[in-house]
């Protein structure tokens, strides 16, 4: 085995993308070696800051990660990605560590950790339990696709003269919303995406959008607020804001008082979104006996 310092320069390159977080070199570098024998992409880290400086550029498909480290060590690094980095919500993340007591593994997990794995590593463990993770998000992400393309199925033969549907995402970030634009597009949505630094009251009624999907922020709630109070109200699409998990119930509130006509927490699935678009559209649509949601099952 190299070692960690000849590999520092590698970047995860593999249709399955593992970051590796550790501050012992040797074990680093065994862990790279391991995963990459098996035809994974690898990116290694030696402590958890290097690992948040990694995440800005890359998203990972797992994250391996020790739990003691200097500088932010596991715990600050999980609770950080599930509190401030929505993008990597759904990122698998298991914990390698010494110390698997029984209250270590319950904070791990209330923190949003998917396993744990005892060192020393067993690596034969550690690539059954990575391949079965990994299998399972593949599963449900599978699952997720049939259901949306039966949902837009059902909506299609209720609405069958009807064009594509014209879905807009406002977003801050456009990386964090290539799920749902890419799911939406692929079961036939016409999707456009505005970035929110483009954003302008004006120019957003004037669009002819059948839903608007808004991730949420300050400008999202101050444009809401310009609809609610002016005269282009009922020129603008439904509206349906896409907030951070575990919204303020007061916040919740105070948008539906905005007159928007749906909120979903993170994260954004895009069968629930999708959910939420057809069921709008099909209570103004008299040849639809009920929501496609319910039709769909």
């Amino acid at each position: 085995m190299s070692g960690y310092s000849k590999r520092r320069g590698s970047v995860m390159s593999g249709e399955i993308n593992i970051l590796c977080v550790e501050d012992e070199e040797l074990v680093l570098g065994d862990l790279v070696g391991e995963l990459e024998d098996s035809d994974y992409g690898v990116m290694p880290a030696c402590n958890g800051r290097e690992a948040l400086d990694i995440l800005q550029t890359m998203k990972p498909d797992l994250i391996l990660c020790d739990v003691m480290m200097p500088e932010v060590d596991g715990p600050t690094l999980l609770k950080t990605i599930r509190e401030t980095m929505p993008t990597l919500g759904q990122v698998l993340f298991i914990f390698l560590t010494a110390c698997s007591s029984r209250e270590d593994v319950i904070d791990g997990k209330k923190l949003g950790a998917d396993d744990y794995l005892a060192k020393p590593v067993d690596y034969d463990m550690l690539l059954a339990t990575s391949e079965t993770r990994l299998a399972g998000v593949k599963r449900m992400a599978e699952h997720s696709r049939q259901q949306l393309a039966k949902l837009y199925k059902v909506y299609k033969e209720t609405q069958k003269e009807k064009p594509p549907i014209q879905v807009c995402v406002v977003t801050a970030n456009t990386k964090t919303i290539v799920p749902i634009t890419s799911a939406l597009s692929e079961v036939g949505c016409m999707v456009t995406v505005i970035p929110e630094d483009t954003l302008h009251a004006n120019t957003f009624v004037e669009q002819s959008f059948d839903v608007s999907s808004l991730v949420y922020s300050k400008k999202v709630h101050y444009l809401l607020q310009y609809l609610e109070n002016s005269a282009h109200k009922n020129k603008v699409s439904k509206i349906v804001v896409l907030v951070p998990s575990g919204f303020n119930k007061n916040a919740k509130e105070a948008l539906h008082e905005l007159g928007i006509d749906g909120q979903i927490e993170f994260p954004f699935r895009p069968v629930e979104i999708f959910k939420v678009i057809v069921d709008k559209l099909s209570q103004r649509a008299p040849s639809a006996n009920k929501p496609v949601s319910s039709l769909a099952g």
